[in-house]
């Protein structure tokens, strides 16, 4: 037998790793195009990815703490949803960032990258 709070909880918990659902705005990326990591000592942090984007194009990201969601804005006006929530085990780093550098990848090299000014929604 299961307690409705109990489904509740759980369906909550879920949703913490769930991809970006933002139904007014089109993912740059899907969860599997993309890896994040965070440098706890340096507090780097990186979005590893293979798909080719215009890195020109690019103007600053927007950290949500309240849903763990990215946005991406271009130059050009367009606001671009990450494409994942950032999970629980880096949002102490993640949090505490300046500029993200994202680094496409092939092969396990960097082949393209630049830095990108995040902010943090209060």
């Amino acid at each position: 037998m299961s307690d409705d709070s109990d489904e509740i909880k759980k369906e909550s918990i879920k949703g913490a790793f769930r991809p970006g659902e933002a139904k007014d705005k089109p993912s740059l990326f899907l969860p599997d195009e993309m890896d994040i990591y965070c440098n706890k000592i340096t507090m780097e942090t990186f979005i590893f990815h293979g798909k080719t984007i215009d890195y020109d194009s690019l103007d600053h990201m927007v950290y949500n703490p309240k849903d763990y969601s990215v946005d991406v804005y271009f130059k050009n006006g367009m606001i671009y949803d990450l494409g994942v929530k950032i999970q629980w085990l880096i949002r102490p780093y993640f949090s505490k960032a300046d500029e993200v550098q994202i680094v496409q990848t092939k092969d396990g090299e960097a082949i393209n990258g630049t830095f990108i000014p995040i902010k943090h929604k209060s």
